[in-house]
């Protein structure tokens, strides 16, 4: 399951950031508004930003260490890592 922020390399290897969009309800008012994620690609900059990113983490991926990336919503372009590890391989 995604989350707002999430990135993904899409299958054409560019990469998106999932969004919350609102949908409106035009003409049925009885209906609360209803929003949903949207993986929105990112500028040409961004592109190459992850890419260096994603391959610089790259060999902690190799060692079987979950490394994932988010690029911060307030839109100043910092990326967030975080490593998750299984409860049995922490001490």
């Amino acid at each position: 399951m995604v989350t707002e922020g999430d990135l993904v390399r899409m299958e054409n290897g560019r990469w998106a950031r999932f969004q919350r969009c609102a949908i409106c309800n035009s003409g049925h008012q009885e209906l609360e508004d209803v929003s949903i994620l949207v993986a929105v690609e990112l500028s040409d900059h961004y592109q190459e930003l992850l890419t260096a990113a994603d391959d610089s983490v790259d060999g902690y991926r190799k060692r079987g260490i979950p490394v994932a990336m988010r690029l911060d919503s307030n839109g100043d372009g910092k990326l967030s890592l975080s490593f998750e590890f299984p409860d049995a391989t922490v001490h």
